[in-house]
């Protein structure tokens, strides 16, 4: 059987940078005596899975964010200066910032947002939860309840706005409100009550806010949800979903492939005329303990390198403590030791604003 050696080693360390290793040699040797051309075994390099990981998307950086929570400011600092992530997610609990009426508690928030544009980091800013206060059932409060004002919700979407115009540009109001444990309205309830109002309120105050809506689970009659939502498509300047699947490639896949009977994401944005605004997935993710976290991360860092109509994606999320024990949903333990996914997004994000890919003829 001929010997290719000469032509894989050269493609590798053209498109690689690297020697190719035992197996890769063998098996590309095997492929090239049953026909495979030297362009072929060139294109297979391209679209393989280490060339999209070593070699991303110079602007894949510049579209990834992460789930933060309310965090300290060394988490932070690692966000923005290990990681190199330019974008946050962070946590506005209106039942934690006003827990009765008259009393505003900003402290943690407005160190957030200090340190945050001290660093460079763009933030989205997502309002939900009400207080026992406000609640429309004071029998019995439950943070998922409507509120039993509208003017109460609204009043605290403008001190929000308020406090931070000029820091914070995105907002989002209320989180997966398809899921009882986080809102027990209806479906019309949200759009009239939260979502519409809260962009009003919210541009009454700074008229250049962008609203991020409507951030459903990807779950059960979803597609109903989001039908609804988009009646209030005027007060969305930013479509976004959650997306968790067994794999990263599944879940982002999963947003432009249509099944019997059940339009894709990506389908019915374009059925609902609001396929002109910008697109954000602001949670994906896995859990460590599944075993597949390190793969689940790789999957989406190469499928979204594909899927440029996906503008920007918030990993979810950081860290599992504290108090959490490890195994979760974090990139870093309760200790904050990184797991092996910390370092696929790190690298990634590193590789991607390094020195261009080489390729063939470089």
């Amino acid at each position: 059987m001929p010997s290719f050696a000469r032509v894989i080693r050269d493609a590798y360390l053209e498109i690689l940078a690297r020697e190719p290793d035992p197996g890769g040699l063998d098996s590309f040797n095997q492929l090239m005596n049953s026909g495979t051309s030297e362009a072929g075994m060139r294109e297979i390099l391209l679209r393989s899975r280490e060339f999209a990981l070593r070699f991303p998307d110079a602007n894949l950086p510049s579209r990834l964010g992460l789930n933060v929570h309310v965090p300290s400011n060394p988490i932070l600092d690692d966000v923005a200066q290990s990681l190199g992530l330019g974008w946050i997610r962070v946590d506005f609990d209106w039942f934690r910032i006003q827990p009765d009426r008259a009393t505003f508690l900003w402290q943690d928030l407005d160190r957030v947002i200090a340190h945050a544009a001290f660093l460079g980091l763009e933030v989205l800013a997502t309002l939900a939860y009400t207080p026992a206060w406000a609640s429309s059932n004071p029998a019995s409060p439950k943070i998922s309840d409507p509120p039993a004002s509208i003017d109460f919700w609204t009043g605290f979407v403008g001190q929000a706005v308020q406090r931070f115009q000029g820091r914070v540009a995105y907002w989002q109001f209320w989180n997966e409100p398809n899921i009882t444990d986080f809102w027990t309205g209806s479906m019309v309830q949200y759009r009239t009550q939260i979502l519409q109002p809260g962009a009003a309120a919210a541009r009454a105050v700074s008229p250049t806010v962008q609203v991020v809506a409507p951030a459903l689970a990807n779950l059960r009659n979803w597609r109903d949800w989001f039908r609804e939502a988009m009646n209030a498509k005027d007060s969305i300047d930013v479509i976004d979903h959650h997306s968790y699947a067994s794999s990263g490639r599944e879940a982002i896949v999963n947003l432009d492939r249509d099944g019997p009977f059940q339009p894709s994401l990506k389908t019915l944005i374009e059925e609902l005329g609001v396929a002109d605004k910008p697109f954000w997935l602001t949670e994906t993710g896995r859990r460590s303990d599944a075993g597949t976290q390190k793969d689940y991360y790789e999957d989406v860092l190469i499928a979204l390198q594909e899927k440029t109509w996906i503008h920007r994606t918030f990993f979810f999320h950081y860290t599992d403590g504290p108090g959490q024990g490890d195994g979760g949903f974090g990139i870093v333990n309760e200790d904050l030791s990184p797991k092996p996914a910390y370092g696929v997004l790190q690298s990634v994000v590193r590789a991607a604003g390094s020195a261009s890919a080489p390729g063939p003829g470089a």
